[in-house]
């Protein structure tokens, strides 16, 4: 029996599913059939009370699991790595926080899971995946990379969070200019499953999704003017927009202040400490939509904001500030909406 469902405007794209029925019995009295098997989606009480696992992956550091999530939710601090090195050698927690993958080279996963549940989880699955950088992610664009399992401890334990390695390595390429999205999915086989939608950071706490820049060993910051400058060759990031699920879509770029993106602390390695606002020396623009493949546009207006439609379309991010200095950066957040609902981003950070 389906439930009532948190969603998009679009009433196309996957929403979730839950339950509101309290599993009381109707005046309280027993027949026979009160001893069937209840409907999926009734609970006994509020969720939060149920002797149950509440499992989850943050969006960003005050997450407490509450979905539909209020700002990015691509930029989760739970979603880790170790650069240039591989599992069978990489400590059970990454020494540094805030490291980028290295290209052509073995990189080691790792996710923060939580349970604030008031039941133990013995048998959460951990699944980590990478994506071609895309606006909106489904299940033809993420690779599984390895998976594990994990046994939680109920909220208020010393067991009730933990680092998770994911025990194959991961190489990325250079495919998209070299940036990938991270994503990863926990959930116990037995009282809390991933639910649904099965991809959508957004709206199942089940779900973190990380955007993550590839940085070639040994490469430093260059390019010309209109150029993407990053720490990597000097290209355009083309970014994947749909699927839409049937609608048009717009997709913008914006600047926003290096404080405005918590997962720069850990970057910095400490709390509240954000890399100072570089000066802008140059204009960020995306191209015109083009076919998926086909590379950048080398037609028609670049601009902030574009609209695209069909699932068939990317488009170019590039930006013509200067290398920040020592201690500052730019922040560029890449977003896709319909009818005003973002349901997918990517983020760009320039680093002095």
């Amino acid at each position: 029996m389906a439930g009532p469902t948190i969603g998009w405007k679009n009433p196309n794209r996957p929403a979730r599913h839950y339950g509101t029925s309290t599993g009381r019995v109707p005046g309280g009295q027993l027949d026979p059939c009160d001893f069937d098997t209840p409907p999926w989606n009734t609970w006994p009480g509020p969720r939060g009370d149920l002797f149950l696992p509440f499992l989850f992956l943050r969006a960003n550091a005050g997450d407490l699991g509450a979905r539909p999530v209020v700002g990015p939710f691509w930029e989760s601090p739970d979603v880790l790595l170790l650069a240039g090195t591989d599992p069978a050698v990489a400590p059970p927690v990454p020494p540094e926080l805030g490291q980028t993958a290295l290209a052509g080279k073995p990189n080691t996963l790792y996710a923060h899971v939580w349970n604030f549940g008031l039941a133990q989880a013995p048998n959460v699955v951990v699944e980590f995946y990478w994506c071609d950088p895309s606006l909106g992610i489904g299940p033809a664009g993420a690779h599984l990379i390895g998976h594990t399992v994990v046994a939680l401890g109920a909220r208020g334990s010393a067991r009730s969070h933990a680092v998770v390695k994911c025990p194959t390595a991961w190489v990325p390429s250079f495919v998209n200019g070299g940036h990938e999205c991270l994503l990863v999915r926990a959930w116990d086989e037995t009282s809390d499953g991933l639910g649904t939608p099965q991809w959508d950071a957004a709206l199942n706490r089940h779900i973190g999704q990380r955007n993550i820049h590839v940085m070639a060993a040994g490469s430093g910051a260059a390019g010309r003017p209109g150029e993407l400058l990053l720490p990597a060759p000097a290209t355009p990031l083309t970014l994947k927009v749909g699927p839409l699920y049937g609608e048009a879509a717009q997709v913008r770029v914006d600047r926003a202040a290096p404080h405005e993106m918590p997962w720069l602390q850990l970057r910095t390695g400490t709390r509240g400490h954000f890399p100072a606002q570089a000066p802008v020396t140059g204009d960020v623009v995306l191209s015109p939509p083009t076919p998926i493949g086909g590379g950048p546009s080398t037609g028609g207006v670049t601009g902030t904001e574009h609209q695209v439609v069909g699932d068939d379309q990317q488009v170019a991010f590039s930006t013509g500030d200067a290398v920040p200095a020592p201690g500052q950066a730019h922040v560029y957040r890449v977003t896709a909406s319909q009818q005003g609902q973002v349901f997918g981003g990517y983020t760009v950070i320039l680093l002095g």
